[in-house]
């Protein structure tokens, strides 16, 4: 038998705690810590949840004429980028390196056959770390949907999503967090996907917006939100998602992964207690802009939840909120359509959370991987953060626009006018969320109207003013 022991320390008082057994070899079969996999398949299960939490954050937000189409964008996406991770994007990201700028084929369907990676997991199997990436790898090209809301065929998005994740999202993944990514060697600190999920995202969004153009009934100063409960759902369930997004990104159950869950929750408590003080100070609480506060709290942390205290936490949530706040107060007179405001809650979200990862980080949070920011003496810091900023605008900006402008000469990526006007939930699915609704409530009526003329009360329905709601309130007493 030959054991590999792994000596961790631990300060309880003053007295330092020894030895951790993380893996052993036992003949030729190889054992991993069990906490470590349980927590980072755990966080990968909560990752997969916020796709889903998504789709009814923004279902919740767009016309009741395109919410099947805009649950269905971040839907797909668990379908066709799950298949291209397995196939070859893990690989591109996280595989044998041909360079400090690509991976290669060389984990192509998985095939490695390694149980252990000293660089990715140390601890618990490597298809632990690649579902984990994959899950990130999935969300980040849904994002992109709420900029492009009821203006895009499908057949090109799903073609769109698909290039782009393999040549843009899997590239600036292997930059950023691969062994040897060339942003990661120069210093760039993004601990959970600031730059890598949300400026990417966030600014694809933006180009794709301008290359398909503003909708047809485009209105700055008016919402299509059709069902705030939808958004509110989906909001909570994007919340306790995130402490998967965050914390797992520690690669393990330790002390670090308890401090991005504490940053985690405390940036998004302070974000959402800023946007609703404002709101209230402006004269109303908006239970819309509340949800909205939360996320961006979320977004402005990500990048930094492992690298700094959670008092930081607390003032980059202030920070992020007032500047988002702002942003889309300015945007009204921009005329801009992004439907959903992806380019300003995740793309300037992010922007301004990896501009504070050089301001407020501590090497002694994650010795192993961090550094000290501007307010602990090391200002360069701050310029290593704003070359990882400004590599993520230019790779997306590029990448989104040598994508869709070939698509949109061969095949047309903007649905026809008639079509838009329709919605896409009849115009691209044949399908329509109220209509059993609709059926049911008709059959309902016809039978009340049945049982009054058996009863010998009729009712003069058609001068009738009753509305549904969960049960019919005639507008008659009788």
């Amino acid at each position: 038998m030959n054991d590999s022991i792994n000596i961790t320390t631990s300060t309880i008082g003053n007295m330092n705690n020894s030895i951790n057994i993380t893996m052993s070899t036992i003949g030729n079969k190889v054992t991993h810590d069990s906490g470590d996999n349980a927590w980072m398949l755990t966080s990968a299960v909560l990752v997969l949840l916020m796709t889903p939490a998504l789709a009814f954050f923004y279902g919740g937000m767009v016309d009741r004429k395109n919410i099947l189409n805009q649950l269905f964008l971040s839907f797909i996406c668990m379908g066709i980028i799950t298949v291209q991770w397995i196939l070859f994007g893990f690989s591109f990201a996280f595989g044998p390196p041909v360079s400090k700028g690509f991976g290669s084929f060389g984990w192509a369907v998985l095939r490695f056959g390694e149980v252990k990676n000293v660089d990715y997991s140390p601890t618990y199997p490597l298809l632990t770390f690649c579902i984990y990436q994959c899950t990130f790898a999935i969300i980040t090209p849904a994002l992109i949907s709420g900029s492009i809301v009821g203006r895009m065929k499908m057949i090109p998005y799903m073609i769109f999503i698909f290039i782009w994740s393999t040549v843009c999202y899997d590239p600036m993944a292997h930059w950023v967090w691969g062994s040897n990514g060339w942003l990661k060697a120069i210093g760039t600190l993004d601990f959970a996907g600031g730059t890598v999920v949300h400026i990417l995202s966030g600014v694809s969004g933006f180009v794709a917006a301008i290359i398909l153009g503003k909708r047809h009934d485009y209105d700055p100063y008016s919402t299509t939100a059709h069902n705030l409960p939808f958004t509110i759902l989906g909001t909570c369930l994007l919340w306790v998602g995130w402490n998967g997004f965050n914390g797992g990104s520690a690669g393990n159950a330790s002390e670090l992964a308890a401090i991005a869950v504490v940053n985690t929750n405390a940036a998004a408590a302070s974000a959402l207690v800023t946007w609703v003080v404002i709101d209230a100070a402006r004269g109303h609480i908006s239970v819309l802009g509340a949800c909205t506060g939360s996320i961006v709290g979320l977004v402005s942390i990500t990048p930094s939840c492992g690298y700094v205290q959670p008092g930081w936490a607390l003032l980059i949530g202030v920070i992020g909120a007032i500047i988002v706040y702002c942003l889309l107060l300015f945007k009204r007179y921009m005329r801009f359509d992004d439907t959903l405001d992806v380019a300003i809650c995740h793309g300037c979200g992010g922007i301004a959370g990896a501009f504070m990862t050089g301001l407020f980080a501590e090497r002694w949070v994650n010795p192993n991987g961090g550094a000290n920011g501007a307010f602990y003496g090391n200002p360069i810091q701050l310029w290593y953060q704003i070359i990882g900023i400004l590599t993520a605008i230019g790779f997306a900006s590029a990448c989104t626009a040598g994508i869709l402008l070939p698509l949109h000469f061969i095949m047309g990526i903007r649905l026809p006018h008639e079509d838009e006007i329709t919605g896409l939930d009849l115009a691209a699915h044949g399908e329509h969320w109220q209509a059993a609704a609709t059926r049911a409530a008709a059959d309902l009526v016809e039978r009340m109207r049945e049982q009054q003329e058996q009863s010998g009360n009729a009712t003069d329905y058609e001068h009738d003013n009753g509305t549904f709601e969960l049960s019919y309130k005639p507008g008659s007493a009788n």
